[in-house]
């Protein structure tokens, strides 16, 4: 008869505690809410990453193609002032002196324009043969 005593009140306790019975709902804690929210800040920085990345590479690709035309532009004039010094050489408007300097310029700059063309052009992807 005394376990009665002993056991009932226990039992009484345990009842109350139970989610029914039990005055406000006590909320457990989620062990993963750190783990969710640095994953939400690792995915938003690698998307921030890899938007202003390709950003960067339109911007660098857009540049390329407008100093290509301002290359190949510069390239036609240099070819069309070679052939008005081959002109004028031929019809005696030059002296043979001057055309040698001038033609001998004009070939640098066009070497050099040339060059820097090549280190612009873009690079060609090789295709695997299958």
């Amino acid at each position: 008869m005394r376990l009665f005593y002993i056991v009932l009140p226990v039992l009484a306790i345990l009842v109350r505690a139970l989610p029914v019975h039990a005055q406000s709902v006590q909320e457990i804690p989620n062990a993963m809410s750190a783990h969710t929210v640095f994953i939400i800040v690792i995915t938003a920085a690698f998307l921030t990453w890899a938007a202003s990345f390709s950003l960067y590479a339109l911007k660098e690709r857009t540049n390329k193609q407008k100093e290509r035309q301002i290359l190949g532009t510069l390239r036609e004039k240099i070819l069309d002032e070679l052939a008005e010094v081959e002109t004028a050489r031929e019809a005696g408007a030059i002296s043979e002196g001057r055309y040698k300097n001038r033609f001998k310029t004009l070939r640098g700059d066009l070497s050099r324009v040339i060059d820097k063309l090549r280190t612009l052009a873009p690079v060609k992807k090789k295709h695997a043969r299958g």
